[in-house]
């Protein structure tokens, strides 16, 4: 498992790349996906997971990223599809993306058992995991604000997206207060962090980061 100071991450030949969220058409946002594509295998596809909002606004983001000379993708209804076409459908994919939206519960619920097993086998062999808003929160042990089991891609993490919304930041001190063992990652609307396969550690877009430790760790 890599490791850079406070953070452990999932080991793989890929990048995992955190955005604390925003308007997908806005400069900064549109700067950590870029950013991420740039890191992809070239020729390989996006495989992008909408179940945190709706499908809707998961095509437009899709034709978003394509403007900004991404490779051409396709959606993954990871709540509806059967185990053997969600480990298919991932087995490609150059770039898997965690999109946004309100429900993080329901990302989480349909990312575990295939589909995060399919995910990470493309991880393994290079994919980009850009995890936005929502998905975001699921790679962490904790998930932000819903406080459910995380994936733990990023180990005894709390990932707070938003974090420059108001309350935000007393939501993270109080998850942290519960969970002393863990660490918190704040990312503001528009930043991001990207995590490489040699123990890289990158701050991208605007770059408002705040790192917070439970007191356990400090």
């Amino acid at each position: 498992m890599p490791r850079a100071n406070v953070f452990r991450w999932r080991d793989g030949l890929g990048w995992i790349v955190l955005s604390g969220g925003g308007d997908f058409t806005s400069s900064d946002t549109g700067e950590i996906e870029g950013q991420a594509i740039t890191r992809a295998i070239a020729g390989k596809p996006v495989a992008y997971v909408w179940a945190a909002g709706d499908v809707e606004t998961a095509d437009r983001h899709l034709a978003a990223l394509e403007d900004l000379g991404g490779p051409t993708g396709f959606l993954v209804d990871v709540l509806g599809e059967d185990d053997e076409s969600l480990r298919e459908q991932f087995a490609d994919a150059g770039v898997v993306i965690l999109g946004d939206g309100p429900d993080v519960s329901r990302l989480r619920s349909g990312l575990l058992g295939a589909a995060i097993e399919g995910i990470d086998s493309a991880y393994q062999n290079g994919a980009v995991v850009v995890a936005i808003g929502a998905g975001a929160s699921v790679m962490g042990s904790l998930t932000s604000g819903a406080d459910q089991t995380g994936l733990a891609w990023l180990e005894g993490a709390i990932v707070a997206p938003y974090h420059d919304r108001e309350g935000s930041a007393d939501k993270l001190r109080e998850a942290l207060r519960k969970h002393p063992e863990l660490y918190g990652i704040g990312l503001a609307t528009g930043s991001g962090l990207a995590f490489g396969p040699e123990g890289q550690v990158e701050p991208l877009g605007r770059r408002q980061i705040t790192i917070a430790l439970g007191a356990k760790m400090t």
